[in-house]
C-alpha cells in the first residue's frame, strides 16, 4: 500500500470514528425554568439505535458518591463537522450503570421536542478486543476534552503497559497509554489502527466544578488489601493515562441491550427521560435553552447558564406544541432588570416545532444578567435567565493540591507547579518558557502541598506543567477546568511525579 492509499484509508477510519464520538451535557432546569448544563463528558455511539457508552461519573455522578445535583435530563450532542462544535440533538437516558468500573451505558429516546424516536440508524463505532493489544499498540483518542465552545479532539500514543485492579475480575482492569488526555475527554472513545473501540478513558472527578489532572488510587501500591486514599495514585490525565479496557464493558452492554428491549423503571439519581408537552390545556413552550450559537435548523451549540463577555449575538431556543396561526404571543428581553424589549405579533409558524430568537448588537453583548419571558394571550408560557460576563456574586476558585512521589507516594518538596493562562498551548510554553505566559505559580512545602496565590477565574481552562528536581516533568494541556460552579476552595487529587530514570 502507497504512503498516499494508506493515508486515505487512515482518513475514512478517522472520519468514522469521529461521527461515532458524542458530547453528553448534563442538564438541570433552573428555578425560572430554562435548561442550564451542569457537567459535560464524552461518549462513544456503540450500537446504530442508539446505545452510547460513556463513563458512571459523565451519566451519573451520584452513583460514584460525588457530591452533584441529579441531571434533569441528559442531552446528547452530535459530533457533524470536525471544525464545529457538536450539537444538541438527543434526549438519553441511563440503562445500565456500573459505579464500581465507573461505566455506564446510555440510550437516546427522544428529540428535542421530547417526542420518543423512532428508528435510529446513527454512525457506530465497532467493538474491539482489548485482550489484544500489547506493549506498543498504537492508540487512537477522540472526545471533547475543553469547556465549552471545543470541537471534537484526536490525540494519539501508544500502548505503555496494564494495570490489574482488586475488584476487577480480569487482570486488565487498565490499560495505560503515553495519549494525552485532557478533562472532558472522560467516557471518550480510544480506538485500534482498524477504528474500533478498544478502550474508554476515564477521568475521574476531584470535585464540583473542577476537572483536575486526575489521579486516584486504582491499585494497592501499600498491599494492605485495600485500595483506598493512602495508596499511590495513578495518573489518569497525565503522559501515562488511564482506559478501561472495552471487554469489561461487554456485560454492561449486553444488560443495556437487553433494557432497551424492556425498559426498566426508573433508578435512583438517573435522569428522567424527555416527556412531550402535554397537549392539554392549549399551547405549550419547552426546552428554553440558551446558547451563543445555533444551527440552521435551531439546534443549540454549546448551550450555557454563563456566556462569555465580549459576544454579540445570544440566541435563545424552544420547542412548541398547540399553537395557532394568529395568536397574540409576546417576547420580553430584559438586562440587569431593565426591559430592553417588549414585542407583540400574531403567532405565524404553525402549530408545534422548534423557535428560535436572537438578541444581537454589532457593538457587543452588554455584560449582566438576561432576563426573557415568552408569553401567548398574556399568559407567561416560558422564561429564563442567562449571564453574559461574570455573575455579580461569583467568586473565583482557591486552588491547592499535592505533589507526591508516583512511585512511593512520599510528598515531593519544592516542586513548581505552574498554572498557564487560558489559551495558552502547554507546547508553546515549553519551547519559549516566557513567563508572561503563566498565570499563577506556586511552590510545594516540606509535605509537598501548595496552593496557587491567585484565584483562577471560572469559565475558563488551565494548562497546567510541573518540575522537581529528580523527577520527570509533567505538562499536561487543558489541566485545569474550572466551571461556573466551581466552588470557591477546591483540593486537587494528589499528583503523582515519576522519578528519573
Amino acid at each position: 500500500m502507497t504512503d498516499k492509499s494508506w493515508d486515505e484509508a487512515r482518513r475514512q477510519v478517522f472520519t468514522k470514528v469521529m461521527h461515532g464520538v458524542v458530547q453528553v451535557v448534563a442538564l438541570r432546569q433552573g428555578f425560572m425554568g430554562n435548561m442550564a448544563p451542569a457537567w459535560t463528558g464524552s461518549g462513544t455511539i456503540v450500537d446504530p439505535t442508539g446505545l452510547i457508552l460513556t463513563n458512571c461519573h459523565v451519566a451519573n455522578p451520584r452513583a460514584m458518591g460525588m457530591s452533584a445535583p441529579p441531571a434533569d435530563r441528559l442531552a446528547i450532542a452530535i459530533t457533524e463537522r470536525s471544525d464545529e462544535p457538536p450539537v444538541v440533538t438527543y434526549f438519553a437516558e441511563i440503562v445500565a450503570q456500573s459505579p464500581e468500573l465507573d461505566l455506564a451505558v446510555l440510550r437516546i429516546v427522544a428529540g428535542l421536542d421530547g417526542r420518543p424516536v423512532g428508528t435510529l440508524n446513527l454512525p457506530a463505532v465497532s467493538l474491539g478486543d482489548s485482550d489484544t493489544l500489547e506493549l506498543g499498540d498504537r492508540l487512537s483518542i477522540f472526545g471533547f476534552p475543553g469547556i465549552g465552545g471545543e470541537t471534537v479532539t484526536y490525540t494519539s500514543g501508544s500502548v505503555s503497559g496494564f494495570s490489574a485492579e482488586p475488584q476487577v475480575q480480569a487482570r486488565r482492569g487498565w490499560i495505560k497509554t503515553d495519549a494525552t488526555i485532557a478533562g472532558g475527554n472522560s467516557g471518550g472513545t480510544a480506538v485500534n489502527h482498524r477504528g474500533e473501540l478498544v478502550g474508554i478513558p476515564t477521568q475521574a472527578s476531584a470535585g464540583a466544578g473542577i476537572t483536575p489532572v486526575d489521579a486516584r488510587p486504582v491499585i494497592d501500591t501499600n498491599r494492605d488489601g485495600q485500595v483506598d486514599e493512602r495508596d499511590t495514585p495513578m495518573a489518569i490525565g497525565g503522559f501515562i493515562n488511564g482506559l478501561r479496557p472495552i471487554n469489561l464493558a461487554r456485560s454492561l452492554l449486553q444488560q443495556a441491550k437487553g433494557a432497551a428491549a424492556t425498559p426498566s423503571p426508573q433508578r435512583p439519581g438517573q435522569a428522567a427521560p424527555a416527556q412531550a408537552p402535554s397537549m392539554q390545556g392549549g399551547p405549550a413552550f419547552s426546552a428554553l435553552v440558551f446558547s451563543s450559537q445555533v444551527t440552521r435548523d435551531g439546534r443549540p451549540i454549546n448551550p450555557a447558564a454563563v456566556l462569555p463577555a465580549g459576544g454579540r449575538e445570544l440566541y435563545a431556543t424552544f420547542e412548541y406544541r398547540g399553537m395557532q396561526d394568529g395568536a397574540p404571543w409576546t417576547v420580553v428581553w430584559a438586562h440587569n432588570g431593565r426591559t430592553i424589549i417588549n414585542q407583540q405579533e400574531a403567532w405565524s409558524d404553525g402549530p408545534s416545532g422548534r423557535r428560535v430568537l436572537v438578541l444581537a448588537t454589532k457593538e457587543g453583548l452588554p455584560v449582566g444578567t438576561y432576563h426573557l419571558a415568552l408569553a401567548v394571550a398574556g399568559q407567561v408560557m416560558a422564561e429564563g435567565e442567562v449571564v453574559v460576563g461574570r455573575r455579580e456574586e461569583d467568586t473565583d476558585s482557591h486552588i491547592a493540591g499535592q505533589i507526591v512521589d508516583g512511585v512511593r507516594g512520599s510528598p515531593v518538596p519544592d516542586a513548581l507547579v505552574i498554572a498557564l493562562k487560558p489559551g495558552v498551548r502547554v507546547g508553546d510554553f515549553l519551547s519559549t518558557q516566557q513567563r508572561d505566559m503563566a498565570y499563577t505559580v506556586a511552590r510545594t512545602d516540606a509535605e509537598g502541598r501548595f496552593a496557587f496565590p491567585e484565584q483562577l477565574p471560572k469559565g475558563q481552562a488551565y494548562g497546567l506543567v510541573i518540575v522537581a528536581r529528580g523527577y520527570q516533568d509533567l505538562a499536561i494541556e487543558s489541566a485545569l477546568r474550572i466551571t461556573a460552579n466551581a466552588p470557591e476552595y477546591a483540593e486537587l487529587n494528589p499528583i503523582p511525579l515519576q522519578p528519573e530514570q
